[in-house]
């Protein structure tokens, strides 16, 4: 009988060890075939024996030593069964043979679960500049947009200087070192993987296998007293957010910032409430622990300042670092004209170098040009070059309703330095009409091209831009009729502003603002390392890290009471219902404005993971685990959810609340994390305060209004 063939039929009907014999009997006399020793191993597998999977993968590999699945399958099963060093070798050689880009994401696991046991290292670095959301996006996209340049910039400027010592990091984001610690990159490494994303043509498959180096040649370091961290790109999100670096601010490590603007705050009807909701705990948990801040313009410095202040924000010591106004690369030594705008090469056009969202303003560009086809002016071509964004929708019905103005309208994307190099040095001139801006690097990108702007006279635009830029009101298309349309019809003065920029225009390289950044560290070293503070929660008030995500508009309140770093460092991203813990222990922390020793009632709710049937809890305050614990078993936590425990505040008013899970727990497919206990809410009162107490049982029986909303509210 055909072996293989009943072998594929129990395969087929789930019968593993009925498929696993007859495949046996297929390969005792056909040693040679590859695939059915992959089928053998399946089978294996499926019924539960990963060491025979294994000796059949293996063999298969032997057959067949250039066949990729054979390697990925022996790598998963030699995986499953923590033999992470064959298993990297595995997927390595996968890797080599072609296998897809899943396996150098497992390569990336693997090697930092392998060298998890190397001993932690002390940073020695002065300065650790965190680029670690640079990473996250060029992971997904195959060019940088404005703030992932910054950080190439400086960075590549910081590792030329010899008066500085600086380190680059990422964090922990596959979570296998201890929450806190980081990766230290090789500057080789991180060089040559910025000079590649720079080029003239950039493969994003390339470009990842280049990251995946960066990470897999990185090692690993904790920070402390000594060490000043650098956030100097998103601070609210791309695991880059301010609590994974609360250990190293506790360990004595200074913490600053570099911020481009607080526009998600200051006009949130530009943002997506979602990107508003992140912002704006991150800024609120950021000025709550950071030493001091950075920013990139007078305009944002200034905005800030008085943002802090009216909202009742700490005072964090604040300076300005204006941004270069050139490219990462070399500004015109390197062009490529793109594939996507072949039809425009030799013809006249205007461009507009920006992601193209409700803020920048796109439409006022368009009407401006419709305004000048019904005076009769023959406008150039107009080139909208960036990712389409969101709140565009009007722009969008403008272009359809008008066949993009008569086809004089382009939007191109994802233009490498070089593409974008050429299109500015071919524009007649460039237009920057944007609302509101933190900087405009755009703006001084055309000055470094020698190439005149129209631009808006807003917010921090006249920075960038002196008076080497004709400026518009963009509330008025009036005015940009009037300019713009000056700059199309006559030639000598587009000529003019074109020599003055070239005569007199002196531009300000990523090497100026690199030493600027340096002096701005040195002239802050001085100062004492801030407290890690802890925010304050109020009696008789209730916590619900829910709350977090329901909330749509500016969170402005959260400025005096992030309330979430009372769980940052020992739970999981907040969701609609609560925040699972990390693994086994947990911490609730936060302030009070009650005396050391004050006795109080914490009341607590708490959701089980459907695998915590065999489990039991103990929650306790401080370290009076015995004395003021309570033991939650597995049934009464999934019938009660609320809980009551008394005990003292601590040392300075501090409140700690400690979970702890004991017993066997497992996890579903496809999940990473470890959790099997989470929180729904936590709040305080004096023993003594009765009507205190009543509101939070109401609280939590009720849902009356918590900490976090409360902050909306009184905002």
């Amino acid at each position: 009988m055909n072996q293989q063939r009943i072998g594929d039929g129990h395969r087929d009907a789930r019968e593993w060890k009925h498929a696993a014999s007859a495949y046996r009997k297929h390969v005792s006399t056909h040693p040679e075939d590859a695939a059915i020793w992959v089928q053998l191993g399946h089978a294996l597998k499926e019924s539960g024996d990963l060491a025979g999977a294994e000796e059949a993968y293996e063999t298969a590999v032997s057959a067949a030593p250039n066949e990729v699945d054979a390697y990925v399958h022996l790598a998963h099963v030699l995986k499953r069964q923590d033999k992470h060093t064959p298993a990297l070798e595995a997927f390595r050689t996968a890797a080599k043979l072609g296998a897809g880009d899943q396996v150098h994401g497992e390569i990336e696991v693997l090697m930092r679960s392998v060298r998890s046991d190397l001993p932690l290292t002390r940073a020695t670095n002065e300065y650790l500049f965190s680029i670690q959301d640079m990473f996250f996006y060029l992971r997904t996209h195959p060019t940088m947009s404005g703030i992932q340049r910054v950080q190439a910039g400086i960075t590549l400027a910081l590792m030329e200087m010899d008066d500085v010592d600086v380190g680059f990091i990422l964090t922990d984001f596959t979570e296998v070192l201890e929450r806190g610690s980081f990766w230290l990159l090789r500057n080789s490494d991180v060089k040559a993987m910025i000079n590649y994303a720079a080029g003239a043509h950039v493969d994003h498959h390339r470009l990842r296998k280049l990251l995946s180096a960066c990470e897999h040649n990185a090692s690993p370091i904790t920070a402390g007293g000594g060490n000043t961290i650098v956030l100097s790109g998103a601070f609210w999100g791309l695991d880059n957010t301010i609590d994974r670096y609360l250990p190293a601010k506790r360990a004595g490590a200074k913490l600053a910032a570099y911020i481009y603007d607080i526009i998600p705050i200051s006009h949130p009807q530009y943002c997506e409430a979602e990107l508003t909701r992140e912002f704006t705990t991150g800024v609120g948990e950021l000025c709550l622990i950071c030493d001091y801040i950075l920013t990139i313009s007078d305009y944002t410095r200034v905005i800030l300042d008085k943002f802090l202040i009216d909202n009742g924000g700490r005072a964090v010591p604040t300076a300005t670092v204006p941004l270069a106004h050139s490219l990462t690369g070399p500004s015109s030594e390197v062009q490529a004209w793109p594939q996507s705008m072949q039809k425009l090469r030799g013809r006249e056009y205007v461009t507009y170098v920006s992601t193209i969202e409700g803020r920048k303003n796109h439409a006022y560009v368009v009407n401006v040009w419709r305004k000048l086809i019904e005076q009769g002016v023959d406008v150039p071509d107009l080139v909208f070059v960036g990712r389409k964004g969101w709140r565009i929708n009007g722009l969008l019905d403008l272009l359809d309703g008008t066949r993009n103005l008569g086809g004089r309208v382009h939007i191109v994307h994802d233009l490498t330095d070089a593409e974008l190099n050429a299109v500015y040095e071919n524009s007649l001139f460039t237009v920057f009409t944007s609302f509101v801006e933190g900087w405009g690097l755009p703006v001084g990108e055309s000055l470094m091209h020698h190439i005149p702007c129209a631009a808006s006279n807003t917010s921090s635009i006249p920075e960038v831009g002196g008076d080497f830029v004709d400026y518009v009101d963009p509330e008025s298309i009036q005015t940009g009729v009037d300019v713009i349309g000056r700059m199309i019809t006559d030639r000598a003065y587009l000529a003019s502003r074109k020599q003055n920029i070239v005569d007199n225009f002196k531009p300000r390289g990523w090497d100026d603002v690199a030493r600027l950044f340096v002096a701005q560290m040195k002239a802050h070293a001085h100062l004492p390392v801030a407290e890690a503070l802890l925010p304050t929660l109020a009696e008789g008030l209730q916590f619900r890290p829910g709350d977090l995500m329901e909330i749509r508009k500016a969170l402005i309140g959260y400025v005096t009471t992030p309330s979430r770093l009372m769980i940052a460092e020992n739970f999981y991203g907040t969701e609609r219902w609560g925040a699972w813990m990390r693994g086994r222990f947990g911490e609730i922390s936060f302030r009070t404005p009650l005396p050391e020793g004050t006795p109080i009632m914490v009341y607590i709710g708490l959701e089980t993971a459907p695998w915590y049937e065999e489990c039991r809890t103990i929650v306790y305050l401080g370290d009076g685990r015995h004395s003021e614990s309570r033991a939650l078993m597995g049934p009464e936590i999934k019938q009660n959810r609320h809980f009551r425990l008394s005990g003292f505040v601590g040392p300075n008013g501090v409140c700690r609340v400690c979970i702890e899970v004991e017993g066997e727990y497992g996890l579903p497919e496809g999940d990473t994390r470890n959790f099997a206990v989470g929180l729904t809410g936590v709040g305080y009162a004096r023993v003594s305060n009765l009507e205190a107490r009543a509101d939070l049982l109401e609280s939590f029986s009720f849902g009356a209004a918590s900490v976090a909303c409360q902050a909306h509210q009184q905002a």
